[in-house]
């Protein structure tokens, strides 16, 4: 028996290089590791300057989860602020939101209501999982301003900087936390610079977003906005589902979370922690480099389940750790494995959809990250009832992503975006759009038979 499943198409890009695109794309991976440097440092601080505020670890989580909420709906607003006020400008106020967001941090810590409106403002990323507007923003442009050809190695680099600069924030975070500032008047605030460095970083970059291309953000909008095509809206409320099952299992495991509970389990400084996450976030980075030849040899969907599993594996043994040592290790291997999916899952997102649909798939997709935001109150639970309960968080987290691995596979291996073939594993079905030529080529969605 078959069942005939509809093939999204995504046009080959068959436009020619634009003198701009190159210096476009080297925009935005400098963007993105200016703010992975600040999300490093902030993944180490805030969590222990929260606590240090007061806040208990269930507070302290559920903040955490306001965060990726905040973040979350913004990027879920971006294809309709986009046609609004353009892509220019929506950079501009997303870097205002970020360097305002750093700022009530670092001058009111200690203020409740001041806390969650710098966490709601979505420009707060504490961690490698970059579910904020200007993640959403960086990523569609990047796809509009590369060739099909080059999309996924272009993601691995974008990633591979976000990496290094988050390696680099957590590095320097036990320093900078060190060097204790002296705030103005009665604020209330932190005394720690990470976090006025985080204020800094969206200030500056207001006037870098500025220098993109007017190509890259005049092809942004349509007329007028637009809701899912009928052939991209299946899929991706699939893969937005599936994203928000694995994010909630990332969201019991952020670095923040993991930091603090380090500090609970082991005692080490805060500049231990500092190189323990550089460690992890440069094997992070390093494993990005393998993720390009991988998926040009199995395939999207197959690179990014089979490194994937492995990695949850090895997150379930990170419980188990018995001493800081073995924990540091198992953390830094499974670091090795855990992000390559991640230039894969993002360039397949925007893959497998028309280029009309990319903000949209990107808005989605990243919104469906605010799973995210329910792990960090179930964590704080299990950190607030300390003993055995410590290592649940990491335990469920592991089950959770090898759940979403096996479905991601099963749903998805049979469908591929242009570049690649059948031999690959799944994806547009070539079979009816003639020899030689592919369904993009073809212009028109071919469907997908499979046996059922």
């Amino acid at each position: 028996m078959e069942s005939t499943q509809p093939a999204l198409t995504s046009p080959s890009c068959a436009r020619p290089a634009r003198p701009s695109a190159r210096r476009d794309r080297v925009v935005l991976a400098s963007t993105r590791a200016v703010r992975g440097f600040g999300a490093g440092g902030l993944s180490v601080v805030l969590a222990l300057e929260l606590a240090g505020a007061g806040y208990s670890p269930f507070v302290v989580g559920g903040l955490l989860g306001v965060a990726m909420a905040g973040a979350s709906l913004w990027s879920l607003l971006v294809p309709r602020l986009e046609h609004r006020i353009g892509r220019h400008w929506l950079f501009t106020l997303g870097a205002a939101s970020l360097g305002a967001g750093g700022l009530l941090l670092w001058t009111e810590l200690s203020s409740f209501p001041a806390v969650l409106l710098a966490l709601m403002l979505g420009g707060i990323v504490a961690g490698t999982a970059d579910i904020s507007p200007l993640g959403a923003l960086e990523q569609t442009t990047l796809a509009d301003v590369t060739p099909d050809r080059e999309r996924t190695s272009s993601f691995s680099v974008y990633n591979l900087v976000g990496y290094v600069g988050n390696a680099l924030g957590a590095l320097a975070s036990g320093p900078l936390s060190g060097a204790q500032l002296a705030l103005p008047g009665s604020f209330s605030g932190s005394r720690d610079a990470v976090l006025l460095l985080y204020a800094c970083i969206g200030v500056a970059l207001i006037p870098t977003y500025r220098t993109l291309s007017s190509e890259a953000t005049r092809m942004a909008a349509p007329a007028r906005p637009r809701p899912l095509s009928p052939r991209s809206r299946s899929v991706i409320l699939s893969l937005s589902t599936l994203f928000s099952v694995d994010a909630f299992g990332g969201g019991l495991i952020v670095n923040s979370l993991v930091a603090y509970y380090l500090a609970v389990r082991f005692h080490p400084t805060p500049d231990a922690l500092g190189i323990i996450f550089f460690a992890g976030n440069i094997a992070a980075a390093l494993s990005l480099v393998a993720a390009v030849p991988l998926a040009r040899r199995f395939g999207l969907i197959n690179t990014m389940v089979f490194t994937h599993l492995p990695s949850s594996v090895l997150l379930i043994a990170f419980a188990f750790a018995p001493t800081l040592l073995s924990s540091v290790v198992v953390w830094v291997a499974r670091s090795s494995l855990s992000q390559m999916d991640v230039p894969t899952r993002q360039s397949y997102t925007q893959a497998v959809v028309p280029v009309r649909d990319r903000a949209a798939a990107a808005s989605y997709t990243t919104a469906a990250r605010s799973g995210q935001m329910f792990g960090g109150p179930v964590t704080g639970v299990f950190l607030e009832a300390g003993g055995p309960w410590l290592v649940a968080p990491f335990v469920l987290a592991g089950s959770v992503k090898i759940a979403y691995d096996l479905v991601l596979y099963r749903r998805f291996r049979h469908i591929y975006p242009p570049e690649e073939g059948p031999g690959h594993g799944g994806g547009y079905a070539q079979a009816e759009a003639g020899a030689g030529q592919s369904a993009a080529e073809a212009g028109r969605a071919i469907p997908l038979r499979k046996n059922a």
